[in-house]
C-alpha cells in the first residue's frame, strides 16, 4: 500500500524526549481501520456483488409490440453525422468530426493545458531535488591579489642620521586555492594551500631580502549538538524528495481528473445531441397536427384549437434552439478538455461521438474498492506526504532545542625560503612544508544557549501540531475518498437500475401514442380534449427518451467517477505513466 512505501522520519537528537512517533503510526493505522479500508488476507474470498436491476412485467406485456415502438418517439441514430443544429456564428458550413471515447482521451492526455502545467511543475520539483543535494558538492575555491605597502617610519630620533632604519616599502603578489565540502553530519571540511612573495625594498641600514612563504592548511568545523546529524542536515534532501513524489502524485492526479472530464464530457456532448433529435422529433410531429388543423378550420377545427396548436409548434421550435445551443457549447467544451490542433475551440468543427453508451453490469466488491482507493487516491498520498514531511520538520525542530556547541580544528604546515639567493626561492617553502619543519595546530569548543531557549522550545512545539494537523489531514482525505468511493458506486448501481425502467416507461408512453394513433383514425372529429392528449403524449414520449438516454449517461459518468475515485481510472484506459529523469 501506498503508506507503507513511504518512510516517517522518528530519528532521536542526543537529547531529545518521545516525539510521539508511536501514537503518529498508530493514528494513522486507526484510520484506515475506522473506514474499513485495512488490507484483506489473501487468503480470505473475495465476494463479488453484480449490479442488478428488477425487469419491469411491462416487458412481457408489450413483447410483441416493442419493435413497432421501439419505432415511435425520437430514433437515436439521428445523433450522429448530419444532425442539423442551426446556423453556425460565420454562417458557414460546420465541418464534422466523428470522435469515439479512446480518442477523446487520447488526446486529452497528450495535449490538455493543465496536463502539461502538471508535467512542468514536476520536472520543476525533480530539479529541486538535484538543487538540494548540490549542498554537499565540494566547492573549489581561488583567490589572487597584489599589494604595494609604502608605512612611513614611526617617529624615533637616532644617531648618526639612522631615522629611517625601519621604513618598510614592499609589494605582496598572494595565490591561494583550495576546496571546500559540506558534511551531511553538519560539519564542514576545508583543505588549502596559499603562496605568497614578498619584494622588499628599503633604502636603510640594511637590505631585506625577497622570499616566498607558503602554506597548507587543513580546517574541520563540526557542530556537536545542534545541526549535528544527517536527519537534520539532509532535511532538506527529504523534503525536496517529498515533493518531487508530490509532484508525480499531482500529475497523476491531474491526469485522473482530465480522463473522468473527458468521458463525462464525451457522454453528455452525446446527450445534448439526443436532447436535439428528441426537440427536433416533437417540432415535427407537432408540425403534423398543426397542418392537419390548419386543413380542417372550415370543417371541425375551431380557431382555438388551431391557436393551440402553433403555440405548441412555436414553444417547440424555441426548444429545439435551446438544445443547438447546448450541442455546439457542449461540442466546444469537449474540445476545451482535447485541446486538440485539429480541432481547437475556436474552429467551426462540431466533434460526434460515435461510441455506444455501455450497459453491460458491472461487479464489486465494496470494501476492495475503499482499500483500492485508500492504496492509489492522489489525495490520500499527498495527505500521507505531509505527514513525513512534518515529521522531518519535527526532527529539525527537536534539534534546534540543543545547546549550540562546536568544534574547531586545524592544521597548519608551513615554509618559507632559506636560501639566501635574495630573490627568494619557491621550492625552499615547499621542502619546508614536505618536511614538516613548522607546524601549527588549533583545538577549540564553542558554546552557547539562549536563556530559557523559548523560541527552540515554541518551534518544536509548533512542529508536533503540524504534525497532528498533517495526521487529521490523512484522515480526511481518508474519508473524503471512502465518501467519493460509495457515492460514486451507488450512483453505478441506482443508474444501471434505472436504465431498465427509463425503457419501461419510454415503452408505456409510446405504447399510450400509439393508441392515440390509432384513436384518431377513427375519428370523425379532433376534439380539443384529444387535441391536447395527443400533444401530451407525445411530450411525454420524449421526456421519457431522453430520461433513459439521461439513465445510461448517467451509468457511464458513475463507472467513470467510480474509477476516478478509486485511483483507477488510468489503468481501466490502459494508460501507463512513466517518469523519465531530465537531463543534467
Amino acid at each position: 500500500m501506498c503508506f507503507a512505501t513511504l518512510t516517517l522520519t522518528a530519528c532521536q537528537s542526543p537529547m531529545s524526549d518521545d516525539d510521539g512517533s508511536a501514537q503518529l503510526h498508530a493514528a494513522i493505522e486507526a484510520a484506515i481501520a475506522r473506514q474499513g479500508a485495512s488490507p484483506r488476507d489473501p487468503s480470505d474470498p473475495v465476494e463479488l456483488k453484480s449490479v442488478s436491476r428488477t425487469p419491469s412485467t411491462l416487458f412481457s406485456t408489450l413483447e410483441q409490440r416493442i419493435p413497432e415502438l421501439d419505432s415511435l418517439g425520437p430514433q437515436g441514430v439521428n445523433g450522429g453525422l448530419g444532425l442539423d443544429l442551426g446556423p453556425s456564428l460565420d454562417s458557414g458550413s460546420d465541418p464534422q468530426v466523428q470522435l469515439n471515447l479512446k480518442s477523446a482521451i487520447a488526446a486529452a492526455v497528450k495535449n490538455n493545458l493543465s496536463v502539461q502545467g502538471a508535467r512542468i511543475e514536476q520536472a520543476v520539483a525533480e530539479t529541486d531535488v538535484v538543487r538540494a543535494e548540490a549542498a554537499f558538492d565540494a566547492v573549489l575555491v581561488a583567490t589572487t591579489g597584489y599589494q604595494s605597502n609604502n608605512i612611513p617610519p614611526p617617529p624615533i630620533n637616532m644617531p648618526g642620521g639612522l631615522d629611517n632604519a625601519f621604513t618598510q616599502e614592499n609589494n605582496q603578489t598572494n595565490l591561494s586555492t583550495g576546496i571546500q565540502k559540506r558534511l551531511i553530519s553538519g560539519g564542514t571540511v576545508a583543505a588549502s594551500i596559499n603562496m605568497d612573495y614578498m619584494q622588499q625594498a628599503t633604502q636603510s641600514i640594511y637590505d631585506p631580502a625577497n622570499y616566498w612563504t607558503n602554506s597548507v592548511n587543513f580546517n574541520l568545523d563540526q557542530p556537536l549538538l545542534q545541526g549535528f546529524g544527517s536527519d537534520v542536515n539532509e532535511a532538506q534532501i527529504r523534503l525536496a524528495r517529498n515533493r518531487d513524489r508530490a509532484g508525480v502524485v499531482t500529475l497523476r492526479k491531474s491526469l485522473l481528473d482530465i480522463v473522468k472530464q473527458t468521458e463525462v464530457q464525451y457522454w453528455t456532448l452525446l446527450a445534448a445531441r439526443q436532447q436535439v433529435v428528441a426537440s427536433a422529433w416533437l417540432l415535427q410531429v407537432g408540425s403534423d397536427v398543426r397542418d392537419v388543423l390548419q386543413k380542417r378550420l372550415n370543417f371541425d377545427a375551431t380557431v382555438a384549437d388551431y391557436s393551440l396548436a402553433v403555440a405548441i409548434v412555436e414553444q417547440r421550435k424555441a426548444n429545439l434552439i435551446r438544445a443547438w445551443l447546448r450541442s455546439r457549447d457542449e461540442s466546444d467544451r469537449l474540445k476545451l478538455l482535447m485541446n486538440d490542433p485539429g480541432a481547437s475551440v475556436g474552429s467551426d468543427a462540431l466533434l460526434v461521438p460515435i461510441d455506444h453508451l455501455v450497459q453491460e453490469s458491472i461487479r464489486y466488491n465494496l470494501r476492495d474498492a475503499v482499500v483500492t482507493a485508500v492504496e492509489q487516491n492522489p489525495q490520500v498520498a499527498i495527505a500521507l506526504l505531509r505527514i513525513d514531511d512534518a515529521a522531518i520538520g519535527l526532527v529539525v525542530a527537536d534539534n534546534g532545542r540543543l545547546p549550540q556547541l562546536g568544534l574547531q580544528a586545524g592544521v597548519t604546515l608551513a615554509g618559507q625560503d632559506t636560501d639566501g639567493t635574495g630573490d627568494g626561492s619557491f621550492s625552499g617553502g615547499m621542502n619546508d612544508i614536505a618536511d614538516a619543519n613548522f607546524v601549527s595546530w588549533l583545538a577549540q569548543l564553542a558554546f552557547s544557549q539562549p536563556i530559557g531557549n523559548r523560541a527552540a522550545e515554541a518551534e518544536y512545539r509548533r512542529a508536533r501540531l503540524v504534525r497532528s494537523a498533517a495526521v487529521i489531514g490523512y484522515q480526511s482525505a481518508i474519508e473524503n475518498a471512502v465518501f467519493d468511493v460509495k457515492t460514486s458506486l451507488r450512483g453505478v448501481t441506482t443508474s444501471y437500475e434505472l436504465i431498465d425502467q427509463s425503457r419501461a416507461s419510454r415503452l408505456a408512453a409510446a405504447e399510450s401514442l400509439r393508441t392515440l394513433v390509432v384513436l384518431e383514425q377513427t375519428l370523425a372529429a379532433l376534439t380539443p380534449e384529444f387535441l391536447q392528449t395527443k400533444f401530451q403524449a407525445q411530450d411525454r414520449l420524449a421526456s421519457a427518451y431522453l430520461a433513459e438516454v439521461d439513465a445510461m449517461v448517467s451509468y457511464n459518468t458513475a463507472m467513470a467517477r467510480l474509477y476516478n475515485a478509486m485511483g483507477t481510472g488510468l489503468t481501466m484506459n490502459r494508460i501507463d505513466l512513466k517518469i523519465v529523469e531530465a537531463a543534467p
